[in-house]
């Protein structure tokens, strides 16, 4: 990820920024077809079929020396796939398990389920090349790309029937060369391809008919002395056709109802674009200089947003105006650090916040449920035993869902 960047998430423990499905409604009740809950990464659940989340349900752990390398749930299976290439079905509500197969030869890293068939992104056995592939859910090969032989490989998001992935050189200091690629759902072929002049992070995220890449590239007059500044390039997503480049503070992205929200920190912490030509609609500022919005929510007219020093916000998506503020730092503690992109739906927002003060003894994860309306908080569950350093959080199914890099944890 770019320098510049890590160095102001150092605290943060894990990254958030990510992103997913395509213009067509994020999720219905049963399904997180990919990263961040669609194509627009708006991390939204439009039913949750009556969850109350109380208690841990059931836990599923990778075998030894593996990973979860993907998860993702359609029709209200949740399809899990292994570090090490092992491909299971897991019930939703009770947690049994069907083994399906395995990718063989291949160590996955990402996982999608959309419009009926699974996409991977994945290492070869040996870790020297990236590829691209599509399987049936008997674990079939549909097809298989080879990626181009680049350093940094990001999360891809599949939208407008293209899976859509962007790569590049691993930056230490400003440098372009990164582009975003579509290959078509149907056959894994090229249909276009476009230059993200900068040190690109996260995936696309799409709004409407425009996919957004974010980057940290050079650029002149800045007035900060780097030389760079953290931008965002837009493409028409079925053609790849350049819509606009924009300087934007932060990386992360998130379609909702016709519009773009971009977050990071500073004056213009939380603006809400056009796609369709970047133009600001509304921006909004942080409270204090070191503040931070990340783990964008949005949905059922609201955004939710965290901040670095630990509150979670409740923004209009119409004029960006906070509605109330809910601190989730806990006294004695350096960080509280989101863990997992916030998520929410059914009136409630889902937090995994991860608390610390730089030994192994004092960190700890847990899951805070706060009401969507005045962001009261109505439930905390410390996690035991809990030690993974990345997850996700998704609502699926009456389900809340912690996928994380060694185990799957759900919740209700």
């Amino acid at each position: 990820m770019i320098s510049r960047m890590a160095a102001v998430a150092a605290v943060c423990v894990t990254g958030v920024l990510l992103a997913t499905p395509a213009a067509a409604p994020a999720a219905t009740p049963g399904n997180w077809p990919q990263h961040g809950g669609g194509a627009a990464n708006d991390n939204y659940q439009p039913g949750t079929g009556g969850l109350d989340v109380r208690r841990q349900v059931w836990q599923r752990q990778a075998g030894r020396d593996d990973t979860v390398g993907g998860a993702a749930v359609a029709g209200g299976r949740l399809t899990v796939v292994y570090g090490k290439g092992a491909l299971r079905r897991v019930d939703v509500r009770t947690g049994a398990v069907t083994v399906l197969g395995a990718l063989a030869g291949r160590r996955p890293q990402q996982l999608a389920d959309v419009d009926g068939a699974l996409y991977v992104r994945s290492l070869d056995a040996d870790g020297t090349r990236s590829r691209l592939a599509s399987y049936d859910h008997a674990g079939r090969r549909r097809w298989e790309v080879t990626l181009p032989d680049d350093e940094a490989v990001l999360p891809f998001t599949v939208a407008g029937g293209h899976v859509l992935v962007t790569s590049g050189p691993k930056c230490h200091d400003l440098c372009t060369g990164h582009r975003l690629r579509a290959y078509r759902t149907r056959n894994g072929t090229l249909a276009w391809s476009g230059a993200v002049d900068g040190d690109a992070g996260g995936a696309p995220a799409v709004a409407g008919d425009t996919v957004v890449q974010a980057a940290y590239g050079p650029v002149s007059g800045t007035g900060d002395g780097s030389g760079g500044a953290s931008l965002l390039f837009a493409f028409d997503v079925r053609t790849g056709v350049r819509r606009w480049t924009r300087i934007r503070p932060g990386f992360a992205l998130t379609g909702h109802r016709g519009s773009l929200l971009a977050a990071g920190a500073g004056t213009d912490a939380l603006c809400s674009l056009v796609p369709a030509t970047g133009a600001a609609r509304w921006c909004r500022g942080t409270t204090a200089a070191d503040e931070w919005v990340d783990g964008l929510s949005a949905g059922g007219g609201a955004v939710f947003g965290y901040g670095l020093t630990g509150t979670v916000r409740r923004y209009d998506p119409a004029t960006g105006a906070a509605a109330w503020a809910t601190p989730l730092a806990l006294p004695g503690y350096a960080y509280n650090a989101l863990h997992a992109s916030l998520v929410s739906g059914g009136g409630q927002v889902y937090a995994a916040v991860h608390h610390g003060n730089f030994t192994p003894a004092s960190e700890f994860t847990e899951i805070v449920v706060l009401r969507a309306a005045d962001g009261h908080v109505v439930r905390r569950l410390r996690l035991a035993g809990y030690t993974d350093t990345a997850a996700e959080l998704m609502l699926a199914s009456g389900r809340l869902l912690l996928v994380g890099d060694r185990t799957i944890r759900a919740f209700g």
